[in-house]
């Protein structure tokens, strides 16, 4: 089925609304934070650097570039203008911080001109990925360094028993989203072939807590999606989500998924 990441400019605004409110959400889940902060950790910038992130949604990540990784100035490519202004509305506070509309296969910018490259969540979304690789190490200086984060999505589930309900809704999510379930654990020969020098390929462990916010934003999305299918009834899908709601108001709930990260030099 179609990934409506795969040209999210061009997406109905319902849809494109959807996806920035489970950015937000995904954005600030405590788990969440914790892998960007531990992938991070990892790059080291010089100074005066200017990062730029590929695929920027509404921008949480790439404050974390002038924040946490300290890059000097930072710009957030983002083919979505929904989501483009409402990272301009979050991140106002900031003057490191730049986002525009733009597409990380033709970003405009300069040979050679990058210290960092990040993708957060990005490829596994793009037909063409390779392309998207390539431009990276264009614009990279020669020593930039390229960052890749991504789902591993096969390992998501929220079973906690045999034929759990809510398992098919949350494989059928993942179905109707990822262009490229497989891309992430290719993620070294295909940085290798665009000429990177990859370093160790990393896995992180997101596990939902709490009132599962972010979870709950890919099952109800599912649900909605489902309906329009023709595949639930109103009734049908009213049921499976007081489910999911139950589970976690009686902390019964269970929602994991796997996570990739690999750091990339540009030689040079």
């Amino acid at each position: 089925m179609s990934d409506p990441y795969a040209d999210l400019g061009n997406a109905e605004e319902t849809v494109q609304t959807a996806i920035a409110d489970a950015m937000d959400a995904r954005s600030v889940d405590p788990a969440q934070v914790a892998m960007r902060h531990a992938y991070m950790s990892e790059i080291t910038l010089p100074s005066g650097a200017f990062a730029v992130e590929m695929g920027s949604g509404t921008g949480h990540v790439t404050r974390d570039l002038v924040t946490l990784v300290g890059a000097e100035h930072a710009l957030g490519i983002e083919p979505s203008q929904i989501m483009t202004d409402r990272a301009r509305q979050h991140h106002s506070d900031l003057a490191a911080l730049e986002f525009q509309v733009g597409d990380a296969k033709v970003t405009g910018l300069g040979d050679d001109s990058v210290d960092l490259v990040l993708m957060h969540t990005l490829l596994c979304h793009v037909p063409g990925a390779e392309d998207v690789v390539t431009e990276a190490f264009r614009i990279l200086k020669p020593g930039g360094i390229l960052a890749v984060f991504d789902g591993d999505y096969d390992t998501t589930t929220v079973a906690i028993g045999d034929f759990d309900p809510l398992e098919p809704v949350v494989k059928y999510m993942i179905d109707v989203n990822v262009h490229n379930l497989w891309l992430p654990r290719k993620l070294v020969p295909l940085v290798s072939a665009a000429g990177f020098i990859p370093g160790q390929l990393r896995a992180h462990s997101y596990l939902a807590h709490g009132d599962a916010a972010y979870f709950m934003t890919v099952i109800d999305r599912a649900l909605i999606r489902m309906q329009s299918e023709g595949l639930l009834t109103p009734k049908g899908a009213q049921g499976l989500l007081s489910e999911a709601q139950t589970r976690i108001a009686e902390n019964r709930f269970y929602g994991f998924m796997s996570y990739l990260s690999l750091i990339a030099t540009k030689p040079g």
